[in-house]
């Protein structure tokens, strides 16, 4: 089960987009589920708040020791926290869409709660293999 929380007041989001993002992100949950790497085999929900970088800096701050802003933070018992003025920005310099960059986001996180690390270069490349996979198959529809 996946679960949104927007709590960013910056941006709003259709309650069609949120629905979206819900339905594909329970699918990518339920196909790296099933993997049975990383801790994603043990967690049954996860849920995943939308925050202004405000938020996202202090957060990353206190649990990363870093209090600049970021894309995603991922918490080991299920809980994604997503920066919704990152994926504005982004989407600006990759000229792509903020749906698909906060689309990308849950992926990001969830493939690190299946055991996917990005901080060496030859596992990013997988991780980004993986991740352009899978947005691929559930995500092709957002630009």
């Amino acid at each position: 089960m996946v679960e949104i929380y927007p709590k960013c007041l910056s941006r709003s989001f259709s309650v069609e987009f949120l629905k979206r993002l819900e339905s594909g992100w329970r699918e990518i949950f339920e196909i790296l589920h099933k993997i049975g790497k990383g801790v994603i085999s043990d967690i049954e929900h996860i849920e995943v708040t939308f925050l202004d970088d405000d938020e996202m800096a202090r957060l990353h701050g206190e649990f990363l020791g870093d209090a600049t802003t970021t894309d995603v933070i991922t918490f080991d018992h299920g809980e994604l926290l997503i920066g919704v003025e990152t994926a504005k920005r982004q989407s600006l310099e990759f000229e792509t869409s903020i749906h698909r960059e906060i689309a990308l986001y849950g992926i990001h996180g969830m493939l690190h709660l299946a055991g996917f690390d990005d901080r060496d270069s030859p596992e990013a490349k997988l991780m980004e293999r993986r991740q352009k996979d899978l947005f691929s198959k559930v995500f092709a529809d957002l630009v």
